[in-house]
């Protein structure tokens, strides 16, 4: 209860605080209207002087005359006095002045009325100021309210004494009645209006205020750009820090180095009209010549002082990125050989297979070391694991870059050659039988390096599994094995122990 009441009580300050404001708001724009005003009342006074004293001179009506000079030269007075206190006194009390100068004109545009009646009988130019006053001074009501009360009822008793006709008396009474209500109707109207206009722009400031605030007091990198270029209107302090800006001018500052690469920035900005926010976006921004980062993007299209723009979160997944490298690359790589594993060479041609009528022509080459067991018997494992190891370094130096190389598992290995015939293919396993016979020449390894092969060309239209193609070059390489261990058998023991 009491937490209401304090809420209450801060609710009515904070509206009492904004009414002020106003008030001190609409006295300081009116003041600024009535600078206008007397400007031109004082530039159009040659009109009143050339009335007064050339066009009436003749005028049969000396009091009327002389009343209307008097009024006229008042109201310049009263202008010029205005303008005198504008230039020299930049703290005078606007709302004093421009009640005191409000009351001073309707009590102008009476008088002139109540003079009428000696001559022309007409009350417009009390109308014409009370509807003026309305429409361009509307003060608070209640004020203004009190200034028509006291003016029009001064303005009704020198009707009475000037008007000697009583119907024309009643006429004039009930018409600049009717005026001075819808006057103050009309005045009701725009102060409303003004009041209004005033509060939604005060509540937008707070809002644009607020949403600073909680803009700068975000954790995590925030940039606010316009969605039809690539003006940047907010970023805060760890966005500067992150993208290592050292400026508080974004005027200067080009929304480009967010997204490098147009096609990309086209696609985005499609999918956020459409979608109005796109979360978890991942790209890799150049941060300065020589730093770039992976970061994830979430975007939200949204309104900032009436205009469509953007508003970007930046999370810094670099270090992810990395981790997540290191883990494709665990899972993908063959650890001993640095190529790929058995997984990763299945899941290529899988893809080569199933890409329908985008698929290629390629031929497998199916390679087993040959006597590894040889070389691990006599020498232990890790000689063995560098066999293994020496091997596919020699493969891979022969082997072009579209080329694919994978273990399939211990001491076999498969080659799939992309955009090549058979002829070539042969002709590179030559090179590859050259390499590993420089090695064995040099006797830079205590072993010797031989492999046995087989091939299985592939035409697109076949239908057939990658298990299935492994089989047949699988089949045409044990051909080949089985020739090497039958010549290996047919050698003298001593001389097979040499060649291992």
């Amino acid at each position: 209860m009491r937490t209401f009441a304090f809420d209450l009580f801060n609710r009515k300050m904070m509206n009492s605080i904004t009414r002020r404001e106003f008030i001190h708001h609409n006295y300081v724009e009116l003041y600024e209207r009535i600078k206008l005003i007397s400007y031109m009342l004082t530039f159009t006074y040659p009109c009143f002087f050339i009335v007064d004293f050339f066009l009436f001179n003749k005028l049969s009506s000396p009091t009327f005359k002389f009343n209307l000079s008097a009024i006229h030269i008042t109201g310049l007075v009263v202008s010029l006095l205005f303008l005198f206190i504008y230039h020299m006194y930049k703290n005078a009390p606007k709302g004093v002045i421009v009640t005191s100068y409000i009351l001073t004109y309707l009590l102008i545009g009476a008088v002139s009325s109540i003079n009428s009646q000696l001559f022309t009988g007409n009350i417009y130019a009390y109308i014409i100021i009370i509807l003026g006053v309305a429409v361009f001074l509307p003060v608070q009501p209640k004020h203004l309210l009190m200034l028509f009360l006291v003016i029009h009822i001064f303005f009704i008793i020198g009707l009475y004494f000037f008007e000697p006709d009583h119907f024309a008396f009643l006429s004039k009474m009930i018409n600049s009645t009717g005026t001075a209500v819808i006057s103050f109707m009309i005045a009701l109207s725009f102060y409303s209006f003004r009041k209004n206009d005033f509060m939604n722009k005060l509540k937008l400031r707070q809002n644009e205020e607020n949403f600073r605030r909680l803009f700068n007091l975000n954790p995590n990198p925030l940039i606010l750009t316009k969605l039809d270029n690539n003006e940047i209107l907010l970023m805060n302090k760890h966005a500067l820090e992150y993208y290592h800006l050292h400026t508080n001018n974004l005027a200067h500052l080009d929304g480009k180095f967010l997204f490098q690469n147009q096609e990309e920035k086209h696609d985005i900005l499609k999918r956020l009209i459409e979608q109005q926010s796109i979360k978890n976006y991942c790209m890799e921004q150049q941060i300065t010549p020589t730093i770039k980062k992976w970061v994830m993007l979430s975007l939200e299209l949204v309104d900032y002082l009436d205009e469509p723009c953007i508003l970007i979160g930046v999370t810094d997944i670099t270090d992810l990125k990395k981790n997540e490298e290191e883990l494709f690359r665990h899972a993908s790589i063959d650890m001993l050989t640095g190529v790929l594993n058995r997984r990763s060479g299945m899941e290529i041609l899988n893809q080569q297979l199933s890409a329908g009528p985008e698929s290629q022509e390629f031929i497998v080459a199916y390679i087993d070391i040959n006597d590894l067991k040889k070389t691990n018997d006599r020498f232990g494992h890790s000689i063995g694991d560098d066999l293994i190891k020496t091997c596919c370094d020699t493969i891979n130096c022969h082997i072009t870059d579209v080329d694919i190389l994978f273990r399939l598992g211990g001491d076999e290995f498969i080659i799939v050659f992309f955009h090549k015939q058979m002829n070539d293919v042969r002709e590179l396993i030559k090179t590859i039988k050259l390499g590993f016979e420089e090695i064995n020449i040099t006797q830079q390894k205590p072993y010797s390096i031989s492999a046995s092969y087989g091939f299985y060309h592939y035409k697109p239209g076949t239908v057939m599994t990658p298990e299935e193609i492994l089989e047949m070059a699988d089949q045409e390489m044990y051909k080949e094995k089985a020739e090497h261990k039958r010549k290996n058998t047919s050698l003298p023991s001593a001389m097979q122990k040499s060649i291992i």
